[in-house]
C-alpha cells in the first residue's frame, strides 16, 4: 500500500509542477483548444493548440538545454 501511495504522491507532484511551469497561457491554450474542437470550430482550435505546443516547446527545449549543459 505504501509504494501506490508514493506513486501516486510522485505523479501528483509531477503534474503540479508541469502545471506551474507551463503557466496559465499553456493551459488556457488546452482547455479552449479542446473545447473549441469539440465545438467543431478547428481553425480556432488550431490557434489555442499553437500556443499551447508553444508553451510547452520552451519547457523541453530548457529542460533539454539543461541536461545538455
Amino acid at each position: 500500500m505504501k509504494k501506490i501511495n508514493d506513486f501516486f504522491v510522485r505523479i501528483f507532484h509531477i503534474v503540479k509542477d508541469w502545471i506551474a511551469a507551463n503557466g496559465i497561457e499553456g493551459i488556457v491554450g488546452l482547455l479552449v483548444g479542446l473545447l473549441l474542437w469539440s465545438l467543431g470550430q478547428k481553425i480556432f482550435a488550431g490557434f489555442a493548440f499553437g500556443i499551447f505546443f508553444t508553451r510547452n516547446w520552451d519547457l523541453l527545449k530548457g529542460w533539454v538545454l539543461s541536461k545538455l549543459n
